[in-house]
């Protein structure tokens, strides 16, 4: 048997050793939108001799659609931001998959009232107005981050919005996923793509764009030949000698040679693992980009009820100082960190329930028993007196923070974060000629798509583009 083993491990070590001159050898770490990305641009520009090492049991990466109820659910991204400029809507747009967001929701209070309409706009009106480009919000011209900003602003607020702070702290968290809005830049290089910023797969799921870059939809007949090259469950703890034939080591203690890498995990991943994984060590200047660079978590919970009772697209809950108070007592403070509870699109028995902010490192610990019990007690307390309600009979959550193949859902610009972090970021090692041997790709190192799907995707595309044109140059 030990015969067979050792057979098998040589034949997987050797595989990048018998390339030829014409096909370098690629290992891409991550199948998540950059890696998909990045090997589908390669294999369509005939650099064959790839692999992708996946850690988890599945491809997609912080892109995880799940069958639940009557259609697919997302567990991680879920939106396709903007129409202009954007690579997912253009590589889709004709086959007419996503569909318009709706706003069509409410807002309760937890004494069991519903807020009313012209005060629900004014408190969407107020979290939106600390949103800032290069102009930050009137008052917090002298403000580092958005928590300053927020204190600052929150103070002129009117008494009808009592509990504005919390829940425009979940709010704003939830866009960019910061634990605390102290730690959120309040100027940001990001670029908002123009058009709806939450158009939605209709039940599909995000992982369709995955298909689509394979080419195995909308038909599959001239699909990339990328499954062979994918090993799951392969998590790569080690690159070594990347200044010249760059060693890659798993947890399996499986090695691979290669002429490239092109490293795709989290900068949270990034955050835990430098030290351990690279060798030699990464050049100083990565490092900080690395530990400048903002890295949170939201969390989902989904929830299947056994009819619809709901009559919007979103439920939204703003907290009194007085029931604020009672949760402490019933061990149940998490649930300040609930934004919202959103219709799931073609899926009308589900809701999903967005929470974002200081508590999702608590909630990730919490058994589901802590969690189910937590969302009957907010079903109860602010939607029984205006609905029939059911309480849910099944239910899934995300857990990204205590996953360490991501620690994390998507990055953002901290406090501490530098002109050019994420160019940094993605900068290259290269060996002693300039040639790089480790390329990085993934959301946290596009210069101003960062945090999102089509960031990563461009980024994918250009790691693969600049070993391209190292080829075509060097023919």
């Amino acid at each position: 048997m030990w015969l067979v083993r050792a057979l098998a491990l040589f034949i997987v070590i050797e595989w990048a050793e018998s390339a030829s001159d014409d096909q370098p050898s690629i290992i891409i770490v991550g199948s998540g939108p950059a890696g998909i990305a990045a090997a589908t641009k390669l294999l369509q520009n005939n650099f064959n001799n790839i692999k992708i090492l996946e850690a988890e049991n599945r491809i997609g990466g912080r892109i995880n659609s799940v069958k639940f109820g009557d259609a697919f659910v997302d567990l991680g991204a879920e939106f396709c931001h903007g129409e202009e400029n954007n690579i997912v809507f253009s590589m889709v747009e004709n086959l007419k998959i996503l569909q318009h967001s709706k706003n069509d929701g409410r807002v309760f209070i937890s004494n069991g009232t519903q807020m009313k309409d012209d005060d629900a706009e004014k408190l969407i009106g107020f979290a939106d107005s600390l949103f800032a480009d290069e102009t930050p919000a009137e008052g917090c011209e002298n403000s580092i981050s958005v928590g300053e900003c927020l204190d600052i602003r929150v103070k002129n607020i009117s008494e009808n919005l009592a509990g504005a702070k919390d829940w425009a702290t979940t709010y704003l968290c939830a866009y960019d996923s910061p634990f605390d809005l102290h730690d959120l830049k309040i100027t940001s290089a990001y670029q908002v793509n123009k058009g709806d910023l939450r158009m939605h797969w209709n039940g599909r799921g995000y992982k369709t764009i995955l298909d689509v870059m394979m080419q195995k939809y909308p038909n599959n007949y001239a699909q990339l030949p990328i499954d062979s090259k994918i090993l799951l469950n392969t998590s790569v703890t080690a690159i070594s000698n990347w200044t010249s034939s760059v060693t890659v080591t798993t947890a399996k203690g499986t090695t691979f040679k290669a002429d490239h890498v092109i490293f795709t995990p989290s900068v949270g991943v990034l955050k835990a693992t430098h030290g351990e994984m690279f060798h030699p060590a990464l050049p100083q200047k990565k490092v900080l980009a690395i530990e400048q660079t903002g890295f949170g978590a939201i969390l989902k919970v989904i929830l299947r009820f056994p009819s619809r009772w709901w009559n919007v697209d979103f439920l939204s809950f703003v907290w009194t100082p007085q029931d604020k108070e009672a949760l402490v007592q019933k061990n149940l403070t998490w649930l300040i960190c609930l934004g919202s509870l959103a219709q799931a699109e073609n899926n009308p028995k589900v809701l999903i329930a967005w929470y974002a902010g200081k508590c999702i490192p608590q909630m990730e610990r919490l058994s589901e028993e802590a969690i189910r019990d937590g969302h009957r007690y907010i079903i109860t307390k602010f939607l029984a007196s205006h609905f029939d309600v059911s309480m849910p009979v099944e239910m899934i959550k995300s857990s990204w923070l205590s996953n360490p193949n991501f620690r994390g859902t998507y990055s953002y610009e901290s406090t501490e974060s530098g002109k050019g972090l994420p160019r940094q970021l993605g900068a290259p090692l290269v060996d002693e000629n300039g040639k790089p041997k480790v390329l990085f790709a993934g959301e946290a190192t596009h210069p101003y798509y960062f945090s999102t799907v089509h960031g990563a995707i461009e980024s994918g595309y250009r790691e693969a583009e600049r070993l391209i044109q190292l080829y075509q140059t060097n023919v």
